[in-house]
Formats: structure tokens, sequence, C-alpha cells
């Protein structure tokens, strides 16, 4: 884009790459720290890095309805599913209303849509946290350690403990592999768009008249 002094440019943002960078960053530093022993940071970074590409997910699937599908349909309709549709009913939907003709989109009795499903309602426990009560034993009335008196309470479907104390590197990972395995197989549905010149990680400037 050739540009020169004094015109008027939009910045069309992208919430998706800062959201999904910043946690790739944070699973960094809770590898870091696992290196280290240190099981506080590792959950802190572990925890901000699920919550950042929980909501990474939002992110991207508006900012490709606005894209690629907004055009395709009736602003009426469009506004309805904008404010509307959940997350979830906008991603299985999404390869559909970009080419119908295609008729493909996600299995929802298979991978990775069924973890995928499952972190909606994982977002859902963060977004309205309650305070809940686990048993403990005391390991060492010392050192002030105690630990669970029964197994972890896990997620059914990614295994993801739902007690905050618990976030590991792995959570945060498995968390970013269901996050990636979705996108590959939108990008896909959608013929290759979403990830072609890294589109989905780039932001777009435009001049203000374009």
């Amino acid at each position: 884009m050739f540009i020169k002094d004094g015109e008027l440019l939009t910045l069309h943002s992208n919430p998706f790459r800062f959201l999904y960078l910043t946690a790739k960053r944070c699973i960094c530093k809770a590898e870091q720290s696992k290196l280290k022993s240190d099981k506080e940071s590792e959950c802190n970074y572990s925890m901000a890095a699920i919550i950042l590409l929980l909501l990474s997910s939002e992110a991207l699937i508006n900012r490709i309805y606005e894209k690629f599908i907004k055009s395709k349909l009736p602003k009426t309709i469009y506004r309805e599913i904008v404010d509307r549709w959940s997350p979830i009913v906008k991603w299985y939907f999404a390869p559909l209303l970009f080419d119908h003709k295609r008729g493909r989109t996600f299995e929802v009795d298979r991978e990775p849509w069924q973890s995928f499903s499952e972190l909606k309602k994982i977002r859902d426990y963060f977004a309205h946290p309650k305070p809940l009560r686990y048993p403990l034993t005391v390991l060492s009335a010392r050192e002030k350690a105690v630990d669970f008196a029964q197994e972890v309470p896990r997620w059914a479907q990614t295994k993801i403990p739902k007690d905050l104390h618990h976030f590991r590197v792995s959570d945060a990972k498995k968390t970013l592999e269901i996050i990636n395995q979705m996108i590959d197989q939108l990008d896909l549905f959608m013929g290759g768009i979403v990830k072609k010149d890294d589109w989905y990680l780039q932001e777009e400037l435009k001049k203000e008249n374009q």
C-alpha cells in the first residue's frame, strides 16, 4: 500500500493476535517455572494462558464473521447472529455460512470438537466462579504442607483440573493444542483463507476511504 504524508489510515485490529500470542508467552513462562520447580508461578502462568486462549477463540471467530461472512448475509440476519449466537454456535456454522455448497463443518461427536465444547464449559466456569469445598490432608504441619485427600477433580474430556491450585503447563499446552486443531479444521473447511499469509495473526491497515 502506497501512502503519503497527511493521509488518514484505519487500523483493523486483531484481538485474537494479542490474546493468542500472549497466551503462548505465558506457556513459555510456565515451562520455565516448571524447570525451576516453582509450582506457584507455573500455576499462575498456566491459568493465565488457558483463560487467554479461551478468550482468543471468541475473538477469532468474531473477526472471521466480520471479514468473510458479513457480506454474504442481509444486515438484519448478520446482526442477529453477531448479537445472539454463542461463540461455539458461530464456530459450528462459520464454514456453512461461508460456503454452504461445500456442506462441511465440524463433527460434534469427534475431536477436536468434543474437547472444544468442553473448553466452552470451562470458560463459563471461570466467568462465573463459585467457592468450592475440598477435603485436604495435612502432609506436614511443620512445613504447612497440605494436599487433596481425594483425587483432584478434573473435566471429563480435557482432564483440565477444576481446582485453580492445580493448573500445570501441561494443561495450558493441552488447551493450546485444542485451539490450534480447531483453527486448522476451520481453515480447511473455509478453503484455506483463515491461515493464508497468516491472516489470522495479522492486523490490517487501510486507507480511510477503502
